[in-house]
This record gives C-alpha cells, structure tokens and sequence, in this order.
C-alpha cells in the first residue's frame, strides 16, 4: 500500500538524481531500532513486530538504571535487585547483570551495555557459555511491568508523548 501511494505522487521535471532518489526512499527501510528494553519493559509486543518486519532490536539500559537523581526517580525499582532475577542467577553461577544481558541475547535482541568498570566489562562478555532455561525465561518475561526509567522529559510537548501506543 505504501508503495502504491508513492508511486502515485505526481513526478514533474524531474532530473535522474530525483528519480534515484524517489528510488531510494522507496527502498529505504529500517534495519535496527533502538529502545529501552530490560526485564521490567521487555518490549516484547514491539520485539515480534520487529522481527516480522526484519529489523533488529537494539537495548539501551538492558540492566535498568542506576538511580541518579538528573536521570531516574529516586523511588524507582532497580531491576539488578529482583528477587526472581537473583534466583535465576544463583541458579547459574551468575550475576543479575548476566542474567539479564542473556536474556536479551536470547531473545534475539542486540544489547549496548555501558560500564566504566573493567571488570563490569569483562562480566558483560560472560554472557555465551550458559543458557536460560524455557522456565527462566518464562519467569524473566513475567517481570514485565512496562517501567520505562528514560522518561524523556524533553519531549512532553510532542503530540505522541508519552508513548500512548501500546508497542
């Protein structure tokens, strides 16, 4: 349908760098879109949609956040802490941060995790020699609350804010 209506828009005195382009923007689709994704908004809704479409999920604050006042509010649940995401680490060996990075990689999801912490870092590369199990990733997608922790401020008089849209 979005071709059709496209191809419909009247082309008068267009040059061949026009029609490239016209082309370009025809062809032109979405290959990776990046949101907040953790275990208290796992996106999952939107991670479907996405793989349907074949565009790559990309996380940012795939651990949550830390609780800086310019940043999240002071009272806001710190994913790390989960009692359910603690279990699921003792289980394996692991940290929470672990548990919660493979989750998304098993997912399909591709993650961005930030540390400023050398041995953070290296923790953050043992996330491939486990897996979760069916039942841990289960009890992990029940932890969904649809928290958003970035609460983008700078955007409350946008018409679309605050994310009314259910994915």
């Amino acid at each position: 349908m979005y071709i059709k209506v496209v191809l419909d828009i009247p082309s008068k005195d267009f040059s061949n760098v026009h029609v490239i382009a016209s082309w370009i923007l025809i062809l032109l689709v979405l290959g990776n879109l990046q949101v907040e994704c953790h275990p208290y908004l796992n996106q999952s809704k939107l991670l479907e949609f996405c793989k349907s479409k074949d565009i790559v999920l990309v996380a940012y604050s795939a651990l949550g956040s830390h609780r800086h006042p310019n940043w999240v509010e002071k009272d806001s649940p710190y994913v790390l802490e989960d009692p359910t995401l603690k279990a699921i680490a003792k289980k394996h060996n692991r940290s929470p941060g672990q548990v919660a990075l493979r989750y998304q990689v098993q997912r399909g999801v591709v993650v961005l995790a930030k540390s400023f912490s050398e041995k953070r870092i290296k923790d953050n590369f043992q996330i491939f020699d486990f897996e979760l199990t069916p039942e841990d990733m289960k009890a992990i997608d029940g932890l969904n609350r649809n928290f958003r922790y970035a609460k983008l401020l700078f955007a409350v008089d946008h018409p679309y804010y605050p994310f009314s849209e259910e994915y």
